[in-house]
C-alpha cells in the first residue's frame, strides 16, 4: 500500500473506496493516484516588515513584497538595540541580522504651545525689578517730583532753588527712560505676535525683544541730542533747562507699565492695548505741547512755530521709530 503523505491533497469519495479495497485485498489491484497535489512554496518565511512597502493604487496584491532600498517607516518607528533573546529568534527564523529593532510609538502628535511672556522667567524678573525700582525712585524723589509737577502747570519766571536735582534723582530719571524702552519693546513684541506671524514664528523672541529695546534706546538718545542741538541754536540756556526737566517728567514708562503688565499676565487684547496706548500717548503729547508753548512760543503767532517745532521733533519721530522696528524685524528674518 502506498503511504499517504500530508502533501497530498484531498481526494474524492470513489478514490478513497478504491484505496480501502486494495488494502483489504478485495477487488482488482489498482494503484492510488491522487488527482491533485498541493505545491508547497519553498519560501514560507514571513518578510521583514521594514522591507515592505505600501501597495500602489490600482495594482493587484503581490504574494511576495518587493524589498525597499530605504526604510519607509524610518520616521514612524523608534529603534532600540535588540536583546540576546530577540537576536536568537532572528537567527532561527533566518531574518537578516540587524542590531536594532523598530518599535512603533503610541499616541498622537500634540499641538505646539506658543511662546508666552508670562512663562518666561527672564521677562518676569525684569518686569518685577522694574516695578520695584519705579517704586523706589518715586519714594526717594517724591519731594523733587512734587515741585516739578507744580512747576509744570505753574510757569515760574525764576528758578526754584529748593528743587535742585541730586545724583540719585538723575539716575532715577535715566532708569525711567530705559524702563520706557523695555515696556515699548514688550508692546511691540505683542504687535508682532498678532500682525507679523512669520517674524514671530521664525525668530527668537529674545532677538525681537532685544532689537526693539535697542532701537527705542537709540530713539531716545537721538531725540535728546536733536533737542539739545535745536534748542541751543534758537533758545536761551534757561529755557532749555526748563524744557529738559519738563520732558523727563513726561516719560511714558511709568504710565505704560500697567499696560505692559496687563498684556503679559492677563492677555489684554490687541484692540484694548491700542486704545490704552493711544490714550496715554495723546495725553503725554498734549502735556508736552502745553509746556512747549509756555516755555518757547508764548509770543504772538507763536503757534505757527510751535506746530513746526512739535511736529518735526515729536510726531514725525514716532512714525520713523515704528517703521524702523518693522524694518529691523524683517531684516532679521531675511538673514536668519
Amino acid at each position: 500500500m502506498p503511504k499517504i503523505t500530508t502533501t497530498d491533497s484531498l481526494v474524492t469519495h470513489t478514490d478513497m473506496e478504491a484505496a480501502l479495497e486494495v488494502e483489504s485485498g478485495q477487488g482488482s489491484v489498482r494503484k492510488y493516484q491522487p488527482r491533485h497535489k498541493k505545491e508547497v512554496p519553498a519560501d514560507t518565511l514571513p518578510p521583514d516588515p521594514r522591507q515592505m512597502r505600501p501597495l500602489p493604487a490600482g495594482q493587484p496584491l503581490e504574494m511576495k513584497p518587493v524589498a525597499l532600498e530605504s526604510d519607509y517607516w524610518e520616521h514612524a518607528l523608534t529603534y532600540m538595540p535588540k536583546n540576546a533573546f530577540v537576536q536568537q529568534l532572528d537567527s532561527v527564523a533566518g531574518v537578516k541580522k540587524n542590531s536594532l529593532v523598530g518599535l512603533k510609538t503610541s499616541g498622537i502628535a500634540g499641538d505646539p504651545v506658543p511662546y508666552l511672556f508670562r512663562t518666561d522667567s527672564f521677562v518676569t524678573i525684569v518686569l518685577m525689578v522694574s516695578f520695584f525700582l519705579v517704586v523706589w525712585v518715586i519714594s526717594r524723589s517724591r519731594h523733587y517730583l512734587r515741585h516739578q509737577v507744580k512747576d509744570f502747570f505753574h510757569h515760574r519766571q525764576r528758578e526754584n532753588l529748593f528743587a535742585e536735582r541730586t545724583q540719585t534723582e538723575m539716575r532715577g530719571q535715566l532708569f525711567l527712560i530705559f524702563q520706557t524702552c523695555f515696556v515699548l519693546g514688550i508692546l511691540f513684541f505683542d504687535y508682532t505676535q498678532d500682525y507679523q506671524a512669520q517674524v514671530f514664528n521664525q525668530l527668537s523672541p529674545y532677538k525681537v525683544l532685544g532689537v526693539s529695546v535697542g532701537l527705542c534706546c537709540v530713539y531716545f538718545l537721538l531725540k535728546m541730542a536733536v533737542y539739545a542741538f535745536v534748542n541751543h541754536i534758537f533758545f536761551e540756556r534757561k529755557q532749555n533747562e526748563q524744557w529738559a526737566e519738563s520732558y523727563m517728567l513726561c516719560v511714558l514708562g511709568l504710565a505704560l507699565l500697567p499696560v505692559a503688565l496687563l498684556v503679559v499676565y492677563f492677555d489684554l487684547s490687541m484692540h484694548n492695548m491700542f486704545i490704552s496706548f493711544f490714550c496715554i500717548l495723546v495725553i503725554d503729547k498734549m502735556l508736552l505741547l502745553y509746556k512747549c508753548s509756555r516755555i518757547f512760543f508764548s509770543y504772538t503767532l507763536g503757534w505757527v512755530h510751535l506746530f513746526l517745532y512739535f511736529c518735526t521733533l515729536e510726531i514725525a519721530p514716532l512714525f520713523i521709530l515704528f517703521r524702523a522696528l518693522i524694518y529691523a524685524c524683517n531684516f532679521l528674518l531675511t538673514i536668519n
